[in-house]
Formats: C-alpha cells, sequence, structure tokens
C-alpha cells in the first residue's frame, strides 16, 4: 500500500502509481489532511483503476468506443462514420451493461429488439460490428446467435431502351453527365465525384480511377482511397463520353463541383419525373450486366469494374434482361425441337 509523506503546509500527499490503458506508468497524487485520508483515496484509486482495467469489467459500449478509436486512422472516413452510427443506435438494452455479466442470451435478445423494423441487412450489419469488438477482447458472445432471414431480392436492371430513354430526357440537366460516368463506364457514384479534370486524358481516351469521396462523421464528404486496392484503374473511355466532358477546368479541379449530395438530390429528382425507377447504382449494374450478356470475359469485367474477385461479379451482376431471355429460351426451343423433334 503506498505510504504518504507530509507536505510543508501541514497537509499530506499520497502518490498512486498505476499504468494506463495503452500501457504507460503513470502517477497521480492526492492531498488530504490525515495521512489515512491521503492514503485511503490513493488505494482507492488504485483499486477501482485496475478493476476498471479488465476487459470484463468495461461495459460493451466503452469495448466499442476504443475498437473504433484505435482503428480510425486506419480505415476510411465512411467505415468509421458507419461504426459510431451502429455504436449509437444498435444493441441499446447492453450497451451500458458491463461485458463480463452479458449472457449469450442477453446478447440475442438485445438482436431481437433491435431487428424490429428494420432490415435484416441492418441488423447483420450490426451484428458483424459488435461481433468483431468482443472478438478483438476474447469473447464470443455472438458465435451461434439467429439473425433475421436475409431477404432474396432479385436485383431489377433496367434495359437499354429504359437507360438511353432516361438519359436523352436528362441530357439538358447537370446529371447527364453524372450518369454518363455509371452507364458507360460502371464507375461508383463516389468514384465519380473524385474525379479531377487531371485524370482525364483525351487524346489517349482514358480516364484513372484513384480517389473515391464519401460521407464521414457529420455528413460531410472527404476523399479516400478507392474500395479496394484493385479499384485503382485506367479506363478507356468511349466517345459519346469524350464528347460530352465540355470544356475542360484545371487539373486539380473537381469534374463535378459543390457538394455531392446536390447530385444525389438531382437524380433522385429526374428519376422520379421521367418514371425511371432505379437507384443510381443501377447504371453500374446495367454496365455489367451488358458487359457479361456480349461475352466480356469474367476476368476483364472484373478489372474495368474494379472488383478484388470475380465472386462479386458472378453473385450481384450475372442476370439477364427479360428481352435476352426470350431470346435463349427460344434458341433452346430450336435446339430441342430440332434434335428430338422428329424422334417423337
Amino acid at each position: 500500500m503506498p505510504k504518504a509523506t507530509k507536505l510543508p503546509s501541514g497537509k499530506w500527499r499520497c502518490r498512486a502509481y498505476y499504468t494506463d490503458f495503452d500501457g504507460s506508468y503513470k502517477t497521480k497524487s492526492f492531498t488530504a489532511n490525515t495521512k489515512k485520508e491521503a492514503e485511503r483515496l490513493s488505494a482507492t484509486f488504485v483499486m477501482e483503476h485496475e478493476h476498471a482495467a479488465k476487459p470484463e469489467n468495461k461495459t460493451l459500449g466503452a469495448l466499442a468506443d476504443a475498437y473504433i478509436e484505435n482503428r480510425s486512422e486506419l480505415l476510411s472516413p465512411s467505415t468509421i462514420a458507419g461504426y459510431k452510427k451502429i455504436r449509437n443506435s444498435a444493441f441499446k438494452e447492453i450497451i451500458n451493461v458491463r461485458i463480463g455479466i452479458i449472457t449469450k442470451e442477453m446478447y440475442q435478445s438485445a438482436i431481437n429488439t433491435y431487428s424490429k423494423g428494420r432490415a435484416p441487412k441492418t441488423v447483420a450489419s450490426a451484428n458483424a460490428f459488435f461481433s468483431s469488438v468482443l472478438k478483438a477482447n476474447g469473447y464470443n458472445l455472438s458465435e451461434g446467435v439467429i439473425l433475421p432471414q436475409k431477404e432474396n431480392k432479385e436485383i431489377q436492371i433496367p434495359s437499354e431502351a429504359e437507360v438511353s430513354a432516361f438519359l436523352e430526357n436528362i441530357a439538358p440537366t447537370r446529371i447527364y453527365l453524372y450518369c454518363l460516368f455509371a452507364a458507360t463506364l460502371g464507375l461508383r457514384k463516389s468514384e465519380i465525384v473524385a474525379l479531377r479534370w487531371k485524370d482525364i486524358d483525351t487524346k489517349a481516351k482514358t480516364i484513372h480511377i484513384s480517389k473515391a469521396r464519401v460521407k464521414g462523421e457529420n455528413s460531410v464528404f472527404v476523399e479516400k482511397a478507392p474500395k479496394t486496392t484493385l479499384s485503382e484503374r485506367t479506363l478507356h473511355m468511349p466517345q459519346i463520353l469524350i464528347d460530352n466532358l465540355g470544356k475542360c477546368g484545371k487539373p486539380d479541379e473537381y469534374i463535378f463541383k459543390g457538394n455531392p449530395r446536390g447530385y444525389e438530390e438531382s437524380y433522385r429528382y429526374y428519376r422520379d419525373k421521367f418514371n425511371f425507377p432505379y437507384n443510381f447504382h443501377t447504371l453500374r449494374h446495367y454496365y455489367a450486366s451488358v458487359m457479361l450478356m456480349n461475352g466480356v470475359p469474367n476476368r476483364y469485367a472484373k478489372e474495368r469494374m474494379g472488383h478484388a474477385t470475380e465472386n462479386m461479379l458472378q453473385r450481384v451482376y450475372q442476370h439477364t434482361f427479360a428481352d435476352k431471355q426470350k431470346e435463349f429460351d427460344a434458341v433452346m426451343d430450336d435446339v430441342m425441337n430440332s434434335a428430338f423433334g422428329e424422334k417423337k
């Protein structure tokens, strides 16, 4: 137990020595009118500090805060913002409970409560975050939990006629070029708004994708590295895109000036106005599907889309349009009728 020493003033001072959460050796002084009181304050502080320093005595929220802080310089601003949103909104019934007394049943109950009125994907994201937090601290409370069943939604991809009509309708507006980048190159929304004039070489007809602009904390847009290492890529541009670039600005200027949120809002406005019932990302789906339908190898299509693997391309984009399905049905009908028709 730390011993107090008498000060010239007549009071007593006792130093408490402890190791901080980051491993640093530190000291804290306590002064009181009596030796006994100074030593008591010091001993109490050390005991409480050591108690709180153990993971099992920290709350789930405290562990989540530390998890986010330790990764704030490594992950993208949008990812950190997403983590903070989950931490502040999910699993409220156990967020302030010490991890040492949370049971699997309590964790499952928190999932059940959070699931009410929320999409299965939202619940799965929350569980994935807290599962990572728990595993980072040696706990497996999330193992074997039951999550809401995922909704098996078929991706709706617009036809060429629908995309063409929509682009024609918005041709006089500022979002025409914005949409053209997605429909003719399959760029992500975040990649489009991060483009600068220096990224484009009109003579070589190429464009270099090296950045993304995403929402960080407080919905402020920040620039970050691409989604994956393979998302940085150089693409050949179709002439239709080059013809609509307009007058080039200064090399470091954004092609799409102003707040990216404005382009998002404009897209939603014109989408509803011209009865184009698809979100912006669908234009990227459209581009990928066109590549696959026209026999572009998956490896090449993956590189153009900036995907890390072909799995995502096959799982998400390998759909066919309704008119193409009819063509394939007719081809197969002819093959089968020719092969077995006479034998019948």
